[in-house]
């Protein structure tokens, strides 16, 4: 028997309210989302926004390894593969259900609690980015790793890596950098730390407040709790990375061009083995996908975020129709041989009409 993909509940507060809680379970998969469990969630958070006994949404994930490890891009993948003249309509709907769920969260009328534990990555991120309280825990592993599959960060990344300081959120669309809880905080992608054994308690206190019912005043009451679940903890955060290498970051991030910071992060693995993966993983990944991202953040410096999820949409179905999305899922998750054809195959082959073709709506 087939486990539901999503599980919903609402639990009573001492208030006479309610919270829906979401929790992803496809565990076996690290909750990689798939169509199904999109519009699930589509459907009932819209609904607890009309339903006025709901004061609050609490999103987590099922298993011990990960809250989200990203979309189910295999499955879109292996829909393009079959060939003829369908193989797009799964991945299209995918993507604009998806992304629809990704702005609702973001505007959520009411409170909305993300925790995200362990793996947390690409559409897992677009699901915690627009929380409007995102707790994050002990052993995270966060990241926007497309760069390896021929993607753009997508899930609305041009409008929340624009915003982290020092320009790493470019080093994460570029490398798919992978950043460590007390990185989520000072990158702004997440706002209180709280360990995974000590989430049930978290949950309790939190049913506990006294929630009214108005959206501005039960905001207040969560901030005020998960700041001091936050005082309570904090000192067992480890070191934050992009704290610790801030300016190499800067410098590296607000190099001129796409090639020039890879040849900036290949220099910088040299002196420091810490930048090493990074600059293998730009190296060695998709050279269209990095000049599309170079692209793709510059425009969305000035975009609000239903434009960027416009956008995001736009490239999301010309990766489908392009080499190297395909390719890069074939190789790192389909196949696993981990040997993508890339085409073209380097950085400098990568001409103005193949990325201008990728903005281009199909």
């Amino acid at each position: 028997m087939t486990e539901t993909p999503v599980l919903f509940e609402e639990r009573s507060t001492p208030s006479g309210h309610r919270i829906g809680i979401a929790s992803l379970n496809r565990p076996r998969q690290l909750n990689a989302l798939t169509l199904e469990m999109c519009q699930l969630m589509l459907d009932r958070f819209r609904a607890w926004v009309s339903d006025e006994g709901i004061v609050a949404v609490l999103l987590d994930g099922a298993g011990d390894k990960g809250f989200c490890a990203g979309g189910d891009v295999a499955g879109v993948v292996r829909e393009v593969r079959a060939g003829g003249a369908q193989r797009f309509v799964y991945g299209d709907a995918f993507f604009d259900v998806e992304y629809n769920l990704d702005r609702l969260i973001h505007e959520y009328p009411k409170p909305f609690i993300a925790y995200s534990h362990g793996i947390c990555m690409g559409g897992g991120v677009g699901l915690t980015a627009g929380a409007s309280h995102r707790i994050v825990s002990d052993a995270s592993r966060i990241a926007m790793p497309e760069i390896h599959i021929g993607l753009f960060p997508d899930v609305g990344g041009g409008y929340f890596l624009n915003r982290v300081p020092g320009g790493a959120g470019w080093l994460m669309a570029l490398t798919g950098l992978t950043i460590n809880e007390a990185d989520a905080i000072f990158a702004g992608l997440s706002d209180y730390f709280v360990p995974k054994d000590a989430r049930d308690g978290l949950y309790e206190r939190i049913l506990s407040l006294p929630w009214t019912g108005n959206p501005t005043r039960d905001r207040e009451l969560l901030t005020s709790q998960l700041w001091s679940e936050h005082g309570r903890f904090k000192a067992e955060l480890p070191v934050s990375n992009l704290q610790q290498y801030f300016e190499a970051i800067r410098f590296i991030a607000t190099q001129p061009s796409v090639i020039a910071v890879r040849d900036a992060l290949l220099a910088a693995a040299e002196d420091d083995p810490w930048f090493a993966t990074a600059a293998a993983s730009l190296a060695n990944g998709s050279p269209t996908a990095a000049h599309v991202t170079w692209e793709y953040l510059r425009r969305c410096r000035r975009l609000s975020l239903p434009e960027v999820l416009a956008l995001d949409l736009v490239l999301a179905r010309q990766c489908q129709r392009h080499n190297d999305f395909p390719e890069g899922v074939r190789a790192l998750l389909i196949d696993k041989d981990r040997k993508p054809a890339w085409a073209p195959a380097h950085f400098e082959q990568v001409d103005q009409a193949l990325i201008d073709a990728h903005f281009t709506p199909v």
